[in-house]
């Protein structure tokens, strides 16, 4: 599974949104009806979106990194623990996608979205992301130049 690429979806007259056919493809044969969308843990007014079951497996390994080996127990009977697993989980929404890959926006997301102008999906590997248009043309140009000073680095070492 292979999130790639970046296209600027506009919202159709019911305000639902597309899952492009190279998304969708990339969604497990038999997790293809839906997916999961989160809100970013770090990044305000960006939602993640993920397969069910790579949102389940992320879900294992942040616990795993988290809490350790007995950690998921700790936080099964400490009703006080912090479980991030738990935090993320709290706000994800599994999204029905009808046959053509149209989905309904629920509406904590549209609004951190601010949806007006269509929604910026971008594929990052093992998840994608929805950003709002106007603020991943900005974090793209930002990235950019982050790019061109790690490519420039690479050699650094060289000598």
């Amino acid at each position: 599974m292979a999130f790639r690429s970046e296209i600027l979806i506009k919202l159709d007259k019911k305000g639902r949104v597309l899952l492009p056919a190279a998304f969708r493809d990339e969604l497990p044969a038999d997790d293809r009806g839906a997916f999961v969308l989160y809100h970013s843990p770090n990044l305000p007014g960006v939602v993640n979106g993920n397969s069910r079951a790579g949102f389940d497996a992320m879900l294992d390994r942040l616990r795993a990194e988290a809490l350790g080996p007995k950690g998921a127990l700790k936080v099964t009977l400490d009703d006080e623990a912090f479980d991030p697993a738990g935090y993320l989980s709290a706000s994800a929404r599994t999204i029905a996608m009808e046959p053509d890959g149209r989905f309904s926006l629920p509406a904590e997301f549209a609004s951190v979205l601010e949806v007006s102008d269509g929604v910026m999906l971008v594929g990052k590997g093992d998840k994608f992301q929805l950003w709002n248009p106007g603020r991943w043309q900005a974090r793209r140009d930002s990235d950019r130049d982050k790019m061109a000073a790690f490519v420039r680095g690479l050699g650094a070492g060289d000598a």
